[in-house]
């Protein structure tokens, strides 16, 4: 994510009311809650209650599923939620009463659809980014360049973060009874949105990249 979106969504997230539409920004949905919904589909709605997008309480149930079973294996406490967005993007930060919080947009729940590794491998990998404490080193890194510019220290600061999200998110996938090859599925999937000028990837890896390194890294792990 770029880093100054980074910084406005994680200023959101750390004032949000869970159950509350933002006044501004995007509105999120806590999984948990849809995950135990007695329906077989689920309408999330705006404040006018106009309904913005419509899921099966079964990707729900099985996404939450996912999730606790990442989490158990990072041996993190944390909440989920969906989060409103046309381009794929995951991420994760701190709520203002220090709990942790990871959130998928729409798009990204739309590419990952039924496949539980994949999701494993995009909710490992940003449980990862808060094990290690990226969150707050991006805010530093961001508070260091108040400027509006990317500059090739802080995009390479992003870029190792994401490598160690990778690796760490991959080891706690396995760990939990997911296939590896889920996150270079999903990184695939978002390389062909890049070469069709459907999304851009900022200060994070290349697609060919990542694919390249979580190929090697999903056969050492596998041996």
């Amino acid at each position: 994510m770029n880093r100054m979106v980074l910084l406005a969504v994680i200023l959101l997230l750390g004032s949000f009311q869970p159950g509350l539409a933002a006044e501004q920004g995007p509105r999120l949905w806590l999984l948990r809650d849809l995950a135990k919904a007695p329906m077989d589909t689920l309408p999330l709605r705006d404040e006018h209650n106009r309904v913005l997008k419509t899921i099966e309480s079964s990707q729900a149930v099985y996404l939450y599923a996912v999730f606790t079973g990442i989490l158990e294996a990072a041996e993190l406490s944390a909440d989920m939620y969906l989060i409103e967005g046309k381009e794929p993007n995951a991420l994760a930060t701190i709520g203002k009463n220090g709990e942790n919080i990871l959130a998928i947009n729409f798009a990204m729940l739309d590419l990952i659809d039924r496949d539980v590794h994949a999701a494993a491998a995009i909710i490992g990998h940003e449980l990862a980014h808060l094990k290690l404490n990226h969150r707050d080193e991006a805010v530093e890194a961001i508070q260091r360049n108040q400027d509006s510019m990317i500059t090739a220290a802080s995009t390479k600061f992003s870029r190792d973060n994401e490598r160690e999200a990778d690796y760490l998110g991959m080891i706690w996938a396995i760990e939990a009874g997911y296939d590896p090859e889920g996150a270079i599925r999903i990184q695939e999937a978002l390389y062909k949105l890049t070469r069709h000028g459907g999304m851009s990837v900022g200060s994070h890896p290349s697609s060919i990249e990542r694919i390249t390194v979580l190929k090697s890294l999903a056969r050492r792990l596998q041996k």
